[in-house]
């Protein structure tokens, strides 16, 4: 027999080939399941920091350096020395401050407008709120209220009820891990032009039912509580609402129209700094972190199978056309947290003169701290208009 000593030498070389190629691919994969590994975990992760409930402490990042009957001096930062009107918090303590007086380089002083409850003083840990009042109506603003419970599918959920005149009810909403203190600074307004507001509670906040599965639903279900709060105050003497949302409150509030939009009794919807679509806002969130694409896309598909919902569904834009009522919007162009242009982009596709549009600049839900009595007189037109 003859061996050709070419075929002879390939073999092993061929054999050898086989076994490199097989080992590069098992390495291959193997660095791809361990990609995948960590692009669903990192998906994971930011996927929490969207729908995870939180109602953690407050961190205090300030000392209060001097403080008298007028005005208190504070360490000189972005959020002391911005313009405008804003809440001065600490543990035991609330207080609303205004314009600022004086600064050098180090510290800022500022008007103390008053004090809510509680003692200021030198040394004290505190932070610049942008909500501006806490506690209770009767607390923050000197308004009379009563605490009442809206009946909902997962039990009752508590909810803060002033009186008024007139049979339009004013529905306050809310944004994520907050409380009906959110909406105060809206609260004054309705309240001071007689109107009957319910400042409500939804899914996951405190004192209120929790989700089944825990977890926030970005305002596909939470809009649920707001048909019930709604349906309760139908109830109990409103012929109409006008139901005002703030950040995810406006997410929750606009979804919950659509949901109402053939019963004919939202008679105007009100929304401040609203997530009109989670995709953008996302986008724009993952963006500000540095964080890849890939992750951002992972982390919005485990979102939805998390929380059973579609974002597509909550881009308020693609349902347009269920709008029919009066809107006004308060648009911040300095709002690092909610993706602004899509509310502008939702306004615009809504036919000429449905809604009115106000921008300020001074950052998420801010509108009404940049200048209160503007944003209550913008307030005060919109609802002598309907």
């Amino acid at each position: 027999m003859t061996v050709n000593a070419d075929t002879a030498t390939d073999a092993p070389a061929s054999k050898r080939r086989r076994r490199g190629l097989r080992a590069l691919l098992i390495s291959l994969g193997a660095v791809l399941v361990l990609a995948l590994a960590a692009l669903g975990g990192a998906g994971w992760y930011f996927s929490g920091e969207v729908i995870n409930v939180d109602h953690g402490p407050s961190e205090y990042g300030l000392t209060v350096l001097a403080v008298d009957a007028d005005s208190v001096t504070l360490p000189r930062g972005e959020a002391t020395e911005k313009p405008g009107t804003w809440g001065l918090a600490w543990e035991d303590g609330q207080a609303v401050i205004g314009e600022v007086l004086a600064s050098d380089e180090d510290t800022v002083t500022r008007a103390l407008d008053r004090v809510l409850y509680g003692d200021l003083a030198v040394d004290t840990p505190a932070r610049i709120d942008t909500w501006t009042y806490r506690d209770d109506p009767q607390t923050a603003l000197g308004l009379a209220y009563e605490e009442v419970a809206i009946p909902t599918e997962l039990g009752d959920a508590p909810a803060w009820q002033l009186a008024g005149e007139g049979t339009t009810w004013v529905v306050t909403v809310h944004g994520r891990n907050a409380s009906p203190a959110e909406t105060l600074r809206g609260v004054e307004v309705y309240a001071a032009l007689g109107y009957p507001v319910l400042a409500v509670t939804h899914r996951n906040d405190e004192g209120a039912p929790a989700a089944p599965d825990g977890l926030h639903s970005l305002g596909e279900y939470e809009s649920d509580d707001v048909v019930d709060a709604v349906e309760y105050a139908l109830d109990n003497g409103a012929e109409d609402v006008v139901l005002h949302g703030w950040s995810m409150g406006g997410a929750i509030v606009s979804t919950a129209a659509r949901k109402l939009a053939d019963t004919g009794v939202v008679k105007a919807v009100v929304l401040d700094s609203p997530v009109m679509d989670w995709n953008s806002t996302l986008d724009m969130q993952a963006a500000d972190r540095d964080v890849i694409d890939p992750i951002t896309w992972a982390a919005k598909r485990i979102v939805e199978w998390r929380a059973d919902i579609d974002l597509d569904d909550l881009d308020q834009r693609n349902f347009v056309d269920e709008f029919d009522m009066p809107m006004l919007l308060f648009v911040d162009t300095a709002d690092e947290t909610v993706d602004h242009t899509a509310t502008l982009d939702f306004a615009e596709r809504l036919p000429e003169g449905q809604a009115t549009v106000v921008t300020t600049a001074s950052g998420h839900t801010a509108s009404w701290n940049e200048d209160p009595a503007a944003y209550g007189a913008a307030l005060t037109d919109f609802l002598a208009s309907l």
